[in-house]
């Protein structure tokens, strides 16, 4: 190792130039009296016993008790083993002191902002493998790219709409797959739990930070309104151009969304099916879980409204809605269709 090198080291461990100077010397020479320490070391003797004081106090140097004194340079490896064990003590301290006052930002905050495009991509990949029931994507055909493996595999678990900007040729990794040459905002919707949202410049550019930023929802009510805007502002300006054909759905199924249910069972002939409903009455906010059969489904002409009628075996007849129903007897959380 250059001279230099050593020197940048042990400044980094807290000595400043003159000390440097000064502990090199008299690892090179032995002890020295503070004149030839002054001298040799090119420390200005004003300097040298302010030098030396500060030395002694982080370990470095002793000074004989003889005449003339002599100021003896110490072990380096010991004195490096204590300055080691006093470092990690302080780390402890800090990481302990540090830990009681930090607040994690995602346990409290309900919206974060990002200005990193590779935190927010990082962002998108997550919400896509932590998805249990149901993706939705609006994004770029370049951001596809990156994310096709990871779309690929979890459509074998979870349903999944994909909105593309940019080319029709679209590998089948969703359910539903629609296309549109025009951006609009990068937008990816986790179940009920994660909403992003990104605006249209975000992956334009080469550079790594987004112009403008983007969002990380996790307010309810932010994300009930980003997924209206995605499947009634959105999704209707698209042009299909795939959807997943199945001639028997695979049962048990598992819904978030009223919407999809309630395709299902227009498209599959499935009124009289047998559904598991978890969710809360309308009126009270109290939980319910019910167990019946499927009697009637209701969908306006722009699918804004969406509901079943459920009968239980006692004869009760229930209205279940989806996400913030309000003119319905229950809203639903998960919908089990059994069959």
């Amino acid at each position: 190792m250059e001279e230099g090198e050593l020197k940048a080291l042990l400044k980094e461990l807290g000595l400043n130039k003159y000390e440097v100077n000064a502990y090199l010397t008299l690892i090179k020479q032995g002890p020295l009296t503070a004149g030839d320490l002054a001298s040799l070391s090119k420390v200005p003797q004003p300097r040298i016993y302010d030098v030396v004081r500060s030395l002694m106090s982080k370990g470095f140097v002793a000074i004989t008790s003889e005449r003339p004194k002599k100021i003896v340079p110490l072990d380096p490896e010991k004195v490096l083993d204590e300055m080691e064990k006093g470092y990690l003590k302080k780390v402890e301290l800090a990481k302990k002191e540090l830990k009681a006052m930090y607040t994690p930002h995602e346990s409290r905050r309900e919206v974060i902002v990002v200005k990193s495009k590779t935190t927010l991509e990082n962002y998108i990949t997550e919400a896509i493998k932590n998805a249990q029931y149901h993706l939705s994507l609006a994004i770029p055909s370049q951001l596809l790219e990156k994310l096709a493996p990871f779309l690929k595999a979890k459509n074998k678990e979870v349903t999944i709409d994909l909105f593309l900007y940019g080319k029709k040729e679209v590998p089948k990794i969703a359910d539903k797959i629609k296309v549109r040459e025009v951006e609009d905002p990068t937008i990816v919707i986790q179940d009920k739990n994660l909403g992003i949202y990104a605006p249209p410049e975000a992956f334009k550019s080469k550079e790594q930070t987004i112009r403008g930023y983007a969002l990380i929802i996790m307010d309810k009510n932010l994300l009930f309104m980003l997924d209206r805007y995605f499947y009634h502002a959105l999704w209707p300006t698209g042009e299909l151009v795939y959807k997943k054909k199945e001639k028997r759905i695979k049962l048990p199924k598992s819904y978030i969304h009223i919407r999809a249910l309630v395709e299902d069972i227009r498209d599959h002939n499935l009124i009289g099916s047998e559904i598991e409903v978890h969710g809360k009455f309308v009126k009270t906010q109290e939980p319910v879980h019910l167990i019946g059969r499927i009697v009637d489904f209701f969908e306006n002409e722009g699918k804004v409204i969406s509901n079943i009628t459920v009968e239980t075996k006692d004869g009760k007849r229930y209205v279940v809605g989806g996400w913030n129903a309000s003119l319905e007897d229950i809203e639903a959380e998960i919908m089990i269709l059994k069959g």
